[in-house]
């Protein structure tokens, strides 16, 4: 026995004292000992110290040992104790009947001290670990009760804490304004960019940002792209600190090579502790001179990104090549190494996440491979059905088509902007350089109302043929916008000059551009008066401006307010009310106003 367990206790219930005494005598050196001489008396004993082990005769006077046994596993507060029956009777009759009623083993008389010894050290050790095995059960259902209990009080938590969450997202994108989606480089191209991003969680560790950043060295469009490790409440607090403390040192750093911004970065996140140690973030990040159209690029454990420049594609960088670097918040210190390209018109760019190439894993139990991911993008380019323009298939449409046929082949339902069944979060930023020169152009120069009226009918004729060759929805309001553009510049900008010239030129790229120019002064477009405000809303001037400025995915100004081109995108959101519902609905609205 061991001296570190208390001593078992045995209950001896005998008619003979002679025969309690011999067993006492084998067995009290090594347990504590009751005695009972019948029945009742030994029912009442267990009842009251639940002894770990009872040796019952069977043949006593009044209630015999069969009884006595069939009594104590009837209550639930002795039915566990194990009982070893004394009996001078070997018939095997006698001996079924006993395990019958619940008995463990028999002992015959005459008592041999060795086997008594034996069978009661046997049953007592298997009655400890019984007991063990019931203290591990009760602690286990102890356990599952309090984790459930836990698990309600966090769902209450996070209730608490959706209002936090939506905060945290708010604060994101303060940080991280919504990317200009044409930024303008030298001889005349344009940088377009365009993301998706849909979390799988309320929100996920996913966030990217594009700044333009000017300093004496010139422009130059710092694109980052994270993905925090973890889908918990912190992720998005981690990103919303990560693009802070990113964009702080860009601030004070940003004429600094792309290289110590990155490994400044990893040593503030490093150094300050704000992370946990189990907390990292991949990421790729990319800075695009302007007047080079120099890409300098470093991935910090990220996925490499997409360059396609013709029918050439290739994934930037490859492991081992420079550019390659270990995720942020791994270790301080860190030197990190940046690769560079030469851009040129139409070279096509996608940036995304790991979510991308690992959304079969759940359902296919694969990832797709580089060159899986480099058939799938040639597919799409020789063979998709999306038009092309000058510089091929628009990175905008390969980028939906990436998504599209990744989420199809995964049996995944992934629709922006917040529908994503797979196991974790989606980021596709796409960007191209593009030229600002028009495929299309014609010249207005109307005598009357009656040859701009019959101009812009004409006009809106051929535009909408070019955009049933590239697939732009017909709801699309560009008939509303030309109209208001093109009498804006006859009439406020040619004061209906005949002489003058209205000039309107329309390109497809990733979106549709009409640039309308007139010959006329020019004016200050942004002192016109709001149209919706209360004061203003029964004033007949402004409202033209409105309609452009509202219902136009993107505008710009040129010239002192001559030349005005406007954009429209070929996919809205789901979320997004079609602009052309919200046309109607402002112009029943003035309609009813001026009637009155």
């Amino acid at each position: 026995m061991s001296n570190n367990l208390p001593k078992q206790n045995i209950l001896i219930v005998d008619d003979v004292p002679a025969n309690i005494k011999m067993l006492q005598v084998t067995l009290m050196a090594d347990y504590e000992i009751s005695v009972s001489t019948n029945g009742p008396e030994a029912i009442s004993i267990a009842n009251s110290i639940s002894p770990d082990l009872i040796l019952l005769d069977i043949m006593m006077p009044g209630m015999d040992g069969y009884e006595v046994c069939r009594r104590l596993k009837a209550d639930s507060l002795t039915r566990n104790i194990p009982i070893i029956f004394i009996t001078a009777i070997s018939e095997e009759e006698e001996e079924t009947k006993g395990f019958d009623v619940g008995a463990v083993d028999y002992i015959t008389k005459p008592f041999s001290p060795a086997i008594v010894r034996a069978r009661v050290s046997t049953q007592l050790d298997l009655k400890r670990h019984r007991d063990h095995l019931e203290k591990l059960n009760v602690l286990l259902k102890e356990e599952i009760a309090e984790r459930r209990r836990s698990e309600e009080a966090l769902k209450h938590l996070l209730k608490k804490q959706e209002v936090n969450i939506d905060l945290a997202k708010k604060l994101l994108s303060l940080v991280n304004e919504i990317p200009s989606r044409y930024t303008d480089l030298s001889d005349g191209l344009v940088l377009f960019a365009d993301a998706i991003s849909v979390p799988c969680y309320a929100e996920g560790g996913d966030h990217y940002f594009v700044r333009t950043l000017v300093s004496d060295q010139g422009k130059k469009t710092v694109i980052s792209v994270k993905d925090q490790s973890g889908h918990e409440v912190s992720c998005v607090l981690r990103s919303s600190i990560t693009d802070l403390m990113h964009n702080a040192v860009l601030n004070h750093n940003g004429s600094e090579g792309l290289e110590a911004v990155i490994s400044r970065l990893n040593d503030e996140i490093c150094y300050s502790e704000i992370f946990n140690k189990d907390d990292f973030f991949t990421s790729l990040n990319a800075e695009i001179d302007h007047e080079t159209l120099v890409i300098r690029y470093a991935s910090a454990g990220h996925p490499p990104f997409i360059f396609i420049r013709g029918d050439d594609i290739r994934l930037v960088p490859e492991y081992g090549e420079p550019g390659a670097n270990i995720p942020i918040a791994i270790e301080g210190g860190m030197l990190f190494s940046a690769g560079e390209i030469r851009l040129q018109e139409g070279d096509k760019l996608v940036f995304y996440t790991d979510g991308l190439t690992e959304m079969p894993l759940k359902n296919l139990k694969k990832m797709i491979r580089s060159d899986e991911l480099k058939s799938l993008l040639g597919n799409i380019i020789s063979q998709s059905p999306c038009p092309r323009t000058k510089n091929g298939v628009p990175v905008s449409d390969i980028m939906d088509e990436i998504l599209k046929r990744v989420s199809e082949m995964s049996s995944e339902e992934v629709s922006p902007p917040s529908t994503n069944t797979s196991s974790d979060d989606i980021t596709l930023l796409c960007l191209e350089i593009e030229n600002r020169k028009h495929d299309h152009e014609t010249v207005l120069k109307p005598g009357n109302s009656d040859d701009i009226a019959k101009s812009i009918i004409a006009l809106c004729k051929r535009i909408e043929y070019n955009l049933t060759q590239y697939r732009y929805s017909d709801r699309i309001p560009f008939r509303t916008v030309l109209e208001e553009a093109v009498l804006n510049a006859w009439i406020h900008g040619n004061n209906r000059d005949p002489e003058k010239s209205v000039t309107v030129r329309w390109r497809f790229g990733n979106d549709f551009h009409i640039e309308v120019t007139d010959q006329g002064k020019g004016f200050d477009y942004a002192s016109l008066p709001d149209p919706t405000m209360k004061e203003n809303i029964t004033k007949p001037s402004g409202k033209g401006l409105f309609i452009i400025r509202h219902f136009s995915d993107y505008i710009r100004w040129e010239k002192g307010g001559r030349r005005l081109t406007m954009s429209f995108k070929k996919h809205h959101m789901p979320a997004e009310d079609p602009p052309i519902m919200h046309t109607r609905k402002l112009m029943n609205l003035w309609s009813v106003v001026n009637c009155n």
